[in-house]
C-alpha cells in the first residue's frame, strides 16, 4: 500500500469505527464497507450495482492516464457515500450518481447564496493565472468529478455519520471538516486551516439544502476550475495508483 494513501484509510476506519458503535448509526457501516469499491452495495443486497462499482472505479484508477484515474478515484470515494445511503443515510438525496454529475452543469445552482459565494472566492484567487482550466476539457472533466466524490465522502457520508454518532451537528461538521483537510496531506497552518473552513461551510450548505448533494458538487467543482491551484491535471489530493495498492 503507497504511504501516500494510508492515513487517508485508516482515517476513513478509525471513522467507521465510531460511526458504527451506536445502534442508530448502523448505515455507516455499509459506507466503511465500500472502501473497498461494492462491498457496501453487496452488503445492501444490490450485487449487480456493487460489482459494477468496483469495475469501473478499479478499472479507471489502474489507468496510466492521470485524468481517467483522478475520475476512478472520485467514483471511489462517491460509491461509498452511495452504499451509505442506500443503508437510510441521508434518504432525502435520492438522486443517482449520473444525476449528481449533472448539478455540475445546472445554472440552477447558482441561485445557492453559500456556492455562489465560494465560486466568487475561486474566482478572486485564480485571477492571476488566469483560469487555465477553463481552456482544457480534461481539466474540466477532472475537477468535476473532484466535486463530485469529495462532497459525497466529506459530506454526504462522513458528515451526517458523524453528526449521528455524535447526535451534533456541529461536531459532525467539526470532525469530517478536520478529515477533509487532513486528507489533502498539506498540513501548512494556513492552507489546513482555509480547507478546515471550506468543509465548514460546504457542510453547512448541505444543512441548508436539506442534505441535497447538487448545489454543494456545483460549488466545489466550479471553485476547483476557477482556481486550478497546481496549474496542470491532478489525481485528486491523494494522488491514488490502484495498482501500487495490491
Amino acid at each position: 500500500m503507497p504511504r501516500v494513501l494510508r492515513p487517508f484509510l485508516t482515517s476513513v476506519l478509525l471513522v467507521g469505527a465510531f460511526i458504527t458503535m451506536p445502534a442508530r448509526a448502523v448505515p455507516g457501516a455499509f459506507g466503511v464497507a465500500s472502501v473497498v469499491p461494492g462491498l457496501g452495495q453487496v452488503f445492501n443486497g444490490q450485487f449487480i450495482e456493487g460489482l459494477s462499482w468496483f469495475a469501473v472505479s478499479a478499472g479507471l484508477m489502474s489507468s496510466q492516464d492521470k485524468t481517467l484515474s483522478s475520475v476512478g478515484m472520485n467514483l471511489w470515494m462517491y460509491n461509498m457515500y452511495d452504499a451509505y445511503r442506500d443503508a437510510g443515510g441521508t434518504p432525502t438525496d435520492n438522486k443517482g450518481v449520473v444525476r449528481n454529475w449533472v448539478s455540475n452543469l445546472n445554472p440552477g445552482n447558482l441561485f445557492d447564496p453559500i456556492g455562489v459565494s465560494l465560486i466568487g472566492v475561486g474566482v478572486a484567487s485564480g485571477a492571476a493565472n488566469g483560469y487555465p482550466a477553463l481552456s482544457s476539457p480534461r481539466k474540466l472533466i477532472e475537477y468535476s468529478f473532484v466535486g463530485l466524490g469529495e462532497e459525497a465522502l466529506f459530506r454526504g457520508f462522513l458528515y451526517p455519520s458523524l453528526s449521528n454518532t455524535f447526535q451534533s451537528k456541529f461536531m459532525g461538521a467539526l470532525t469530517s471538516s478536520l478529515l477533509f483537510s487532513a486528507a489533502h496531506l498539506n498540513f501548512q497552518p494556513f492552507v489546513f486551516s482555509v480547507r478546515f473552513l471550506a468543509g465548514m461551510i460546504f457542510s453547512w450548505q448541505l444543512t441548508r439544502n436539506k442534505y441535497d448533494l447538487g448545489a454543494n458538487i456545483f460549488a466545489h467543482s466550479w471553485y476547483d476550475v476557477f482556481v486550478d491551484s497546481e496549474g496542470e491535471a491532478k489525481i485528486t489530493s491523494l494522488k491514488l495508483r490502484w495498482q501500487a495498492t495490491f
